[in-house]
């Protein structure tokens, strides 16, 4: 058999040719990096305002330094930042760190007219903070869609939309998600899961939104710490924050223990049981998960439940505590008055302090209220919350 290759070949090429160009052309109907930005910028932009401020007393201290600097070695008489109009157009969110000694608030829409804000409550935890505007009976100002961010990929494109420094111009800059972190890098504030972005922004962008590509809010400018690590709040977690500062709810709830998760040290030394029979089946399994509790705080939710130190919890409400997030996630999600449900084990009475073995180690039950985090002063004070709590009770 006689194959014609210079024609074989042309039929390949051809055929390339076309896939490769109609290939381009649909990843190009659904994503063009130079229209989808600039397109996502103008659906936002409208929702996008200038927060200003005004402190109730000229200040020059630490803190304000990267203002400062913006405007000379002289004393600060307010902050500038950015904000986004939230669900309801009444409200806007902005960071936190803007309402630092703030005695008036305004915010400027787009085109140019301002209006004076109220505080309505802020979230030091996520740098969150809900202002209250009345715009008149002649004005309700965009709300932008909001996203998932639970869902946001490594190296998705993002932008955000910022006021500049004159609290007039509107600019926007790109990126992509770097990283999706659990703890804010380079301290020690379990303040989890920010996201890291590469896009560069003015310090006027704080508080501003980060936007995807269909124009949905998917998180809030924050800070940049260390080694230039740009951070930004997810929108679930501003949702979840405003939602509670707009109802009244208490944001600083209290639990009263300090949890360690699960390390082979803590199982060596018998702190923990090396294997357990977690299905009550006969066959004990390693144990991988867990929060040591080091301490218990005397007069706390847990304590009234009888939560010991040196128990190590494994669920709450029924949900694995597996990792640092399970933890964080789970506890922001407390209301005050609510009644958790914790599962622990516990060393057995007179067993081997450094014992791991499976039989000096036995499940309780735990129910606990939540309470409101009572102030720094007044917790020397706190020994007995009331009744209503159900302690530590046997699963048998």
């Amino acid at each position: 058999m006689c194959v014609n290759w210079t024609r074989w070949l042309f039929v390949v090429g051809v055929l390339w040719v076309c896939g490769t160009t109609a290939a381009f052309a649909q990843l190009g109907d659904e994503y063009r990096p130079e229209q989808a930005v600039s397109a996502a910028t103008a659906l936002v932009r409208p929702s996008v305002v200038a927060v200003e401020t005004r402190f109730d007393e000229p200040r020059l201290e630490d803190g304000y330094e990267y203002w400062q600097w913006m405007r000379g070695a002289r004393p600060l008489y307010g902050l500038w930042g950015s904000g986004f109009i939230y669900k309801d157009p009444n409200y806007v969110i902005t960071s936190e760190i803007l309402m630092d000694h703030a005695e008036y608030v305004r915010v400027i829409l787009d085109d140019g007219r301002s209006y004076e804000a109220e505080l309505v409550g802020k979230d030091e935890d996520f740098d969150v903070a809900v202002l209250k505007v009345d715009w008149g009976p002649d004005l309700e100002p965009i709300s932008p869609s909001f996203g998932d961010s639970d869902a946001l990929k490594l190296g998705q494109p993002i932008a955000i939309v910022g006021k500049a420094l004159n609290s007039v111009d509107t600019f926007a800059t790109a990126g992509i998600i770097s990283a999706v972190r659990k703890r804010t890098p380079h301290t020690d504030e379990p303040t989890d899961k920010f996201l890291q972005f590469d896009a560069s922004y003015e310090l006027s962008f704080t508080g501003a939104p980060l936007i995807d590509i269909s124009g949905a809010v998917i998180g809030m400018v924050d800070q940049t710490v260390g080694t230039q690590i740009n951070l930004g709040v997810p929108v679930n977690e501003i949702i979840s924050i405003a939602d509670k500062l707009i109802a009244g709810e208490v944001t600083k709830t209290w639990f009263g223990v300090e949890p360690m998760r699960m390390r082979q040290g803590i199982i060596d030394w018998g702190g923990a049981p090396r294997y357990f029979d977690w299905n009550e089946d006969g066959e004990a399994e390693q144990v991988e998960f867990g929060f040591w509790v080091s301490y218990v705080e005397p007069g706390s939710p847990a304590d009234i439940a009888g939560i010991e130190a040196g128990d190590t919890i494994v669920e709450i409400d029924d949900r694995m505590m597996k990792y640092q997030y399970d933890w964080d996630s789970y506890e922001r999600t407390f209301k005050v008055g609510q009644l958790i449900y914790v599962e622990l084990l516990r060393k057995n009475p007179g067993a081997d302090v450094n014992s791991y073995a499976t039989e000096d180690f036995h499940r309780e039950i735990a129910q606990v209220q939540i309470l409101e985090e009572p102030e720094e002063e007044a917790e020397a004070e706190v020994v007995n919350v009331g009744s209503g709590y159900l302690s530590v009770g046997s699963r048998e």
